[in-house]
């Protein structure tokens, strides 16, 4: 071999050499940090919002987006349902329609949240939702959405180190109907839930559990879609209990006072047509509470400040309150309750 031709084939060998150990050094360096403990190492992740990301349960890919703040280590983590007929990306305003639920991308920023937004699957009506156990709503999917929570959950905790004491669920309208179904189903991974323009229902198909989990509910009383005094929903979506009697059934569960501390809210917009009053029952088993926003003249949609629905859309659902901003102010319920 010429002497030219045996130099090269001695450099592209070194180098091949070189590329491989350091393989081989990142391989060792990564199963380094695998091996530490979960107390030692909180490794760089990608930070921000990270959108369409998936997931496989029960052979069935699904998907979520996942908002990643700077420092995962023991973050509380608040998961986001949304309500029958939406997504993921109408929760997050990805689709351009206003969305009361993105005010929770700002928390997180300055609270240090890990928020995860999973998406539904369709029902025999195609239209997107959850497996919220109600016997008598036939359009929901039959999707195991329980699992896909737990799965999603322990992936977090896996990669995230999260804090299981400080896990919390909100969901609007079919989505705080799921919400309800996982404070029943798996009440030990959650702290506390709350439950938007949704009640208990009455033909359900899910286990009961008696164990303490902090509830939040935020009910219209002039709802056209769910019943405030309880009934038959609209569009053949089940029959529920009513507010009242949801909140007794909750206040019994966690062992609180019977006796709510009563606030009337600022009526900050007169123009809105509604006012808010907060029934606070404190006092429960292992520190659960157990709140009401009664959103009263309020209809089925989520109060906010700064995101607010078209007109169009209000006249199918009922006046959205502005007194308050929906997510701060069950952020501000959720983040005194730790397991």
């Amino acid at each position: 071999m010429p002497l030219g031709t045996l130099r090269i084939a001695k450099t592209l060998c070194a180098i091949q050499t070189y590329r491989l150990l350091k393989k081989v050094t990142s391989f060792l360096l990564l199963l380094f940090i695998l091996g530490c403990s979960k107390d030692e190492v909180n490794p760089e992740f990608e930070k921000g919002l990270l959108k369409n990301q998936t997931i496989t349960v029960g052979g069935i890919e699904r998907n979520y987006h996942l908002y990643i703040p700077n420092n995962t280590l023991n973050a509380p983590v608040v998961m986001l349902f949304h309500g029958n007929g939406g997504s993921y990306d109408d929760m997050l305003d990805l689709t351009g329609v206003k969305a009361p639920y993105t005010v929770w991308l700002d928390i997180a920023l300055q609270e240090n949240l890990i928020i995860v937004v999973p998406n539904g699957t369709l029902g025999s009506s195609n239209s997107r939702g959850w497996n919220d156990c109600r016997e008598d709503a036939p359009t929901n999917p039959n999707t195991n959405d329980v699992q896909f929570t737990i799965d999603l959950l322990d992936f977090v905790k896996t990669l995230y180190n999260s804090n299981d004491s400080k896990t919390y669920a909100v969901g609007t309208s079919n989505g705080g109907h799921f919400a309800i179904r996982l404070a029943q189903e798996i009440p030990n991974r959650l702290t506390a839930f709350a439950s938007i323009v949704a009640s208990n229902s009455v033909n359900s198909k899910c286990l009961k559990s008696t164990t303490h989990v902090s509830a939040l509910f935020m009910n219209g009383t002039d709802d056209p879609i769910l019943p405030y005094d309880g009934g038959q929903m609209a569009s053949n979506r089940g029959e529920v209990f009513s507010t009242d009697n949801t909140i007794s059934y909750w206040v019994q569960r966690n062992e609180t006072d019977t006796t709510p501390e009563i606030t009337e809210l600022p009526n900050l917009n007169t123009d809105d047509g509604s006012t808010i009053t907060e029934y606070l029952y404190k006092n429960g088993a292992n520190g659960t509470e157990v709140g009401l926003y009664k959103v009263n003249n309020g209809g089925h949609t989520e109060p906010s400040l700064s995101e607010r629905y078209s007109a169009l859309f209000l006249l199918l659902v009922g006046k959205q309150n502005s007194d308050i901003e929906m997510a701060n102010e069950i952020w501000d319920f959720f983040k005194t309750k730790t397991k």
